[in-house]
């Protein structure tokens, strides 16, 4: 039909938690649809604030049940909290994260894939 497009979402990465795909955004940046499977963790990592667009980091939590758990990298503190779907969430710079998926979950990251190359440090590191 005249005036509406259809595009198949393109899929980026698959693996045991599910999947990712990657799609435009009007303003010419990608976005992320990540499916996640109950029981999976996705996350494990933060970020230093190099790229723009992980600093902050911006996801919308769609549809499902999710714990989240957060640790300051600089001072200690931890934060865990379970929420229902839907909600966002802003991380700053040096705060580690992961979703524990409580139910199937879908969300939206609002990046590209890319973006977090030579910003992402996996896991947390001993305090000094």
């Amino acid at each position: 039909m005249e005036g509406v497009e259809i595009i198949k979402l393109k899929l980026v990465k698959k693996d045991a938690r599910g999947s990712t795909f990657q799609f435009d955004n009007r303003n010419s940046s990608k976005l992320l649809l990540a499916k996640r499977k109950k029981g999976s963790v996705s996350g494990r990592h933060f970020h230093t604030g190099k790229s723009r667009m992980k600093n902050p980091e911006t996801m919308v939590i769609i549809d499902g049940k999710f714990q989240i758990v957060l640790k300051n990298v600089k001072t200690g503190e931890q934060f865990r909290k379970t929420c229902a779907s839907p909600v966002m969430f802003k991380i700053d710079p040096y705060i580690y994260h992961e979703v524990r998926a409580l139910t199937d979950i879908l969300l939206i990251d609002m990046n590209a894939i890319n973006d977090d190359k030579g910003d992402t440090v996996r896991g947390f590191p001993a305090r000094n």
